[in-house]
């Protein structure tokens, strides 16, 4: 790992905080980002739901994330899009935008979208899902990340899956029961089953 980066992570691990929103201190830039989208999709009437690497934070496994991953419905992404173009301190970049200032990428999830490539498993509508309350933005409930994480077949996803449910093993076959049914491939299904098992053989290590 590069200098720089080095200390971009050692920065990041700092900022974590369990028991805050999104497992981060408040004075992190990437809470500094969701409060900047949060006030724009209100002034947009736009109703994202946080996932990825926040959400992981928020359900209790800490980890380094270096974006802030949005869940759209498909209008709401365009509006968003187009807002962002507009606004001073933003440029497209990777598969959304990058706040210049804060020095933080915002990735966008589309209603619709496939999850990876190999995958035939569709991001959902963020309406159809379950949430629980944050600040400030909304974060996807377990179950519904669970089932996100697993229908990506991403390495990290998986790794993020086998800890959430070591983390949370007490509720854990309610979690897969309804993480399962959110998932609508059988190979989404078979990878959900095989990183449960992980979990189990994890913590009877």
């Amino acid at each position: 790992m590069r200098p720089r980066a080095f200390e971009q992570a050692l920065a990041a691990m700092d900022s974590m905080q369990a028991g805050e929103e999104y497992g981060l201190a408040p004075a992190d830039s990437k809470r500094g980002l969701a409060m900047e989208i949060a006030r724009i999709c209100r002034e947009e009437n736009l109703r994202p739901v946080v996932i990825g690497g926040l959400a992981v934070n928020h359900h209790g496994y800490l980890r380094v994330t270096a974006d802030v991953d949005l869940l759209l419905s498909r209008p709401d992404a365009a509006r968003l899009s187009a807002r962002l173009r507009r606004e001073l301190g933003w440029k497209r970049y990777a598969e959304g935008f990058k706040n210049t200032v804060l020095g933080v990428g915002l990735d966008f999830c589309v209603e619709g979208d496939r999850t990876s490539p190999e995958w035939a498993e569709t991001y959902p509508s963020p309406s159809a899902i379950r949430t629980v309350p944050a600040e400030p933005l909304p974060v996807a409930a377990l179950s519904e990340l669970l089932a996100l994480k697993a229908m990506s077949g991403r390495a990290r996803d998986d790794a993020d899956v086998v800890e959430l449910l070591k983390r949370h093993r007490a509720k854990a076959r309610s979690l897969l029961a309804a993480a399962r049914k959110r998932l609508r491939t059988a190979p989404a299904r078979a990878r959900l089953a095989t990183l449960a098992k992980r979990a189990r053989e994890e913590n009877r290590r």
